[in-house]
């Protein structure tokens, strides 16, 4: 499944349950709700590499990575400084 990309433009809390801990290689969320449910999994994602944000995001972010990840992509939508760094300082972690 690491060869798997899942676009979700819509997704709840239950939806990304069924990802936990899957293999997969590319998870494209299409929204800040979306960020926002699949962040209890993230980490669980062992071949995760590639992980594409859209939409707008402000506040702090604070969702754990996994060891896997190579790469972010910020596609459309804003961010505020304070979310672009807390995401800096939680990839250098």
């Amino acid at each position: 499944m690491s060869n798997i990309e899942i676009y979700v433009n819509n997704g709840n809390k239950e939806l990304f349950e069924i990802f936990r801990d899957t293999s997969i290689g590319i998870l494209d969320l299409r929204t800040a709700d979306c960020i926002l449910h699949a962040s209890d999994i993230l980490h669980t994602l062992c071949k995760l590499e590639m992980l594409v944000f859209n939409g707008s995001f402000t506040g702090h972010f604070a969702t754990q990575l996994p060891a896997s990840l190579n790469c972010i992509s910020l596609q459309t939508g804003e961010c505020s400084s304070e979310w672009l760094y807390s995401l800096l300082i939680n990839l250098c972690a």
